[in-house]
């Protein structure tokens, strides 16, 4: 009878821990609890309990190509914004709220997009695509 009061209590506490410790990822300042993230070639998407930090991705464009990104977050707490640096500049801008953007890329380079959150709670979902200029 005592054994299985063990392994009951065993279980209560590992698997949660367990699970908890998956879950977690903490590396200097960056934390994600319970982080989901889906990737693709032209998205990526996350949900998550706490994260606080940068998320960034990046996709080449070539000259004169139209680019779209769509930007849809979430939040149930904290703050999460998305900024975009294009290739020809250093300068970025950035997003609070969801919505599209589009701009024309001045050179050939990497299109960057960072993700940043402080204490936030929820998800969101950015998707981009690029339209050739050439016919």
């Amino acid at each position: 009878m005592k054994k299985k009061a063990d392994i009951k209590r065993i279980l209560l506490i590992g698997i949660p821990m367990l699970l908890l410790a998956i879950g977690i990822k903490t590396l200097g300042n960056e934390s994600r609890l319970l982080w989901f993230e889906r990737n693709s070639t032209n998205s990526t998407h996350a949900s998550f309990f706490l994260f606080s930090g940068d998320k960034e991705r990046a996709f080449r464009v070539e000259e004169d190509d139209k680019v779209f990104v769509e930007w849809q977050p979430e939040i149930k707490k904290g703050s999460l914004q998305l900024s975009v640096k294009k290739p020809s500049s250093d300068e970025t801008i950035t997003y609070r709220r969801g919505q599209t953007i589009s701009f024309t890329a001045e050179q050939n380079g990497k299109v960057k997009l960072l993700i940043n959150g402080q204490d936030s709670r929820g998800k969101f979902e950015v998707r981009w695509s690029i339209s050739s200029a050439d016919p």
